[in-house]
Parts: structure tokens; C-alpha cells; sequence
């Protein structure tokens, strides 16, 4: 266990969130703040047709831009390519533009130059955006660590009319990412664990707060949040949703860190169907097993089970695409998760008592589905 031995608290967030309907086509207004000299990094989806809207937006203007389509995984040598690519232009600011490893780039190359940073997330389907750090890959595709700023992104912007129109599958995915938000938080919270400010720190009240307020945004605005998107729709629902998955989340995983449902995220992906499902779903199916290895209330999980069923978050091994998992496959899954997180809970958590909660976790799952 991790426990902090000082009572020293520490809270960590970007210096601005902006979110709403076409605010991209503010972002000179939103770089001038910072400086004139302003880098893009933008995922290969959009790099075109942001690229011409951004030479149209500063034609005019004193600012000098330059646009670089991001390679597609956030390594060491993607970064060293990018920074080269920046420090063409001695940038002011560096603008982050699509999914979390293009983010995450964008932050490690603004460090690299000494420059403010704004990520602009195309989806939201992580908690990515508002963190001070990014997760570095190897060239093939494998976790290998995380690099710590000293400061979170300068502005996170938000254009919930290029949000809405993502796949709904990304939207949904977030929630199951922010549901582990407060579940996680509680652990860290009773066992005393650091958090993810600089070199980690005991939580404050407003780490708490921001979590749980994630958790009940999501329970109560999901579903028709959901059904709004399918729709293209931008309701009150959705902009909440969005927010909770994006500021909420980021914030309550930086200021209260993960536990076991980030553990089970991680471990899954020894099984390679597991391995293409994205993020939040992963952490989704996590939620539960670290609340049966609790021994949370049964009303609790009920809860979490009939929003699963509702939105399409995955709760059982076939929603995981494992419907044949084998004992030997889901003792390879818990051996694996615990590398990471289980130790911040507030008992010894055992290799068997997470293949348990596993076990149980899609016996309560195949139930719900037969009733």
C-alpha cells in the first residue's frame, strides 16, 4: 500500500476550459492570448480540412502559423519528430488537435519548447485533455510509462459541434472512463494514497467533490445524452456529459488517482480481442470488479448494470468480445492487473480476489441479460 505519510494537499487543473458550439472557429482569439507564433499538431482525420481552415482564419492576421499531421502513436521518437518540426518556427503556443496521442504529443512538444499549450479534443472519449502529463508508447504499440509536466495544459477548448458528431461509441466509452472517477477516488481516499500533482500529494475536498459530481452527471444525464448524439443533437445533456467526461474526470484522476478499475483496464489487454476495445470500455467492465472486490451494496452495482444495459457499455465477457474466456485466461487477466493499481486500496488485494471478481462480474452481468 501507498499510503502518504505527510498531510500535505495539492490541487492540480488547466489555467482555462472553454466549451461550446463552434468555438474552433475562435481559436486565433484563443492563441493571440498566448503569442503570435502558434504550432498545430493535428490527427491525420482532420488534418486537411483543418489545415485550410486554419490558413484562412489567420490570413489576415500578424500571427504565423504552421500545421503538422500527427504520425499516429505518442513515442519518444514522435516527439523528438514534432519538437524539430515546432522548433522551425520558435513557437508561443502549441495546439493539440484530435484523439489522446496526439494530445499527448502536443503537450510533450509545447514542454520541449517552452510554450503554452491548448488541446482541442475531436471526441469525448478520455480524460486526457485536462491532465499535466501524457502516456508514452513504444513504436509497437505498448504502454510504457508517463511523462509528467509541471503544469496542466493553458487551455483546454472544447467545440461540442465536432464533438456530437463523432462516433457515439467514443461519447459513451467516455462515460465508462468517468464512472471509475469516483469509484477509484473513494479508494484513494480511504488508504490515504497519493495523487497525481507533481510527485503526488494527499486529495483535497474539491478533488472529492469534482469526482463524485462526475459520477452523478453521468448516471443522471447519460442515457439521454446518448440518444441526443445519435441524433446529432447538442442538448443541455450532452454539453453536461461532455463536460464530465472531459474536465470531470480529468480532474478527479489527476487530483485522487486511479485503482483497481484502471487496473483491470490494463490487465484485459493480455487478451487481444480485449486489446482493440477502446479505453473507457475496458475501465467500464473495471468499475465492477473493483466494486465486488470491495463488497460494495448490491444497490450500487444495480445501478451501474442498468446504465451499462442502457448506454451499451460492456458488463459481461461477451460484451467484451471473450465470450469462450477460459479460468486460465482470467487468472492471466488478474496476475497482469496487479502491476498496477490494487495496491491503493485500502485492504491487501490477492491475484484470486480479483479472478473472483471477474468471475463475478460476468456471472451478475449473464443474469441481468436473462432477466
Amino acid at each position: 500500500m501507498s499510503m502518504l505519510e505527510r498531510s500535505t494537499r495539492a490541487y492540480g487543473s488547466p489555467s482555462r476550459y472553454i466549451q461550446g458550439r463552434y468555438e474552433l472557429d475562435r481559436i486565433r482569439e484563443y492563441t493571440e492570448v498566448y503569442g503570435k507564433r502558434v504550432f498545430f499538431l493535428i490527427d491525420v482525420f482532420f488534418y486537411q480540412d483543418f489545415k485550410e481552415k486554419f490558413e484562412g482564419i489567420y490570413g489576415e492576421s500578424d500571427s504565423e502559423i504552421r500545421c503538422e499531421q500527427f504520425g499516429g502513436q505518442c513515442t519518444e521518437r514522435e516527439i523528438l519528430r514534432c519538437t524539430k518540426a515546432a522548433e522551425e518556427l520558435a513557437p508561443e503556443v502549441v495546439v493539440g488537435i484530435g484523439g489522446g496521442k496526439t494530445m499527448d504529443t502536443a503537450k510533450a512538444v509545447a514542454d520541449n519548447c517552452q510554450a503554452a499549450v491548448i488541446i482541442v479534443p475531436t471526441t469525448a472519449s478520455t480524460d486526457a485533455p485536462a491532465m499535466g502529463l501524457s502516456v508514452i508508447y513504444t513504436e509497437e504499440g505498448e504502454h510504457i510509462g508517463a511523462r509528467h509536466y509541471r503544469k496542466n495544459p493553458d487551455l483546454v477548448l472544447l467545440d461540442t459541434e465536432i464533438l456530437v458528431k463523432a462516433p457515439i461509441r467514443f461519447l459513451v466509452a467516455g462515460m465508462g472512463d468517468a464512472l471509475s472517477t469516483y469509484v477509484e477516488c473513494r479508494a484513494n481516499f480511504q488508504s490515504s494514497s497519493p495523487n497525481y500533482v507533481n510527485k503526488g500529494y494527499r486529495q483535497t475536498i474539491a478533488g472529492l467533490a469534482v469526482s463524485k459530481a462526475c459520477h452523478e452527471t453521468i448516471l443522471a444525464k447519460g442515457v439521454l445524452a446518448k440518444l441526443a448524439a445519435e441524433k446529432g443533437l447538442c442538448t443541455k445533456d450532452v454539453e453536461d456529459v461532455i463536460e464530465a467526461n472531459t474536465l470531470l474526470s480529468g480532474l478527479g484522476v489527476q487530483n485522487t488517482s486511479c485503482a483497481g478499475a484502471h487496473s483491470i483496464a490494463e490487465g484485459i489487454t493480455v487478451l487481444p480481442p480485449c486489446a482493440q476495445l477502446l479505453h473507457g470500455e475496458v475501465v467500464a467492465f473495471g468499475v465492477l470488479v473493483q466494486l465486488i472486490v470491495e463488497g460494495a451494496p448490491a444497490e450500487e452495482l444495480e445501478e451501474l448494470y442498468d446504465f451499462y444495459q442502457e448506454v451499451g457499455l460492456p458488463y459481461t465477457f461477451e460484451d467484451l468480445d471473450i465470450p469462450d474466456a477460459s479460468q486460465e485466461d482470467i487468472r492471466k487477466v488478474a496476475e497482469a492487473s496487479m502491476a498496477s493499481y490494487w495496491d491503493v486500496e485500502p485492504f491487501t488485494v490477492t491475484p484470486q480476489m480479483v479472478y473472483d471478481g471477474i468471475m463475478m462480474a460476468d456471472t451478475l452481468g449473464r443474469r441481468k441479460k436473462q432477466l
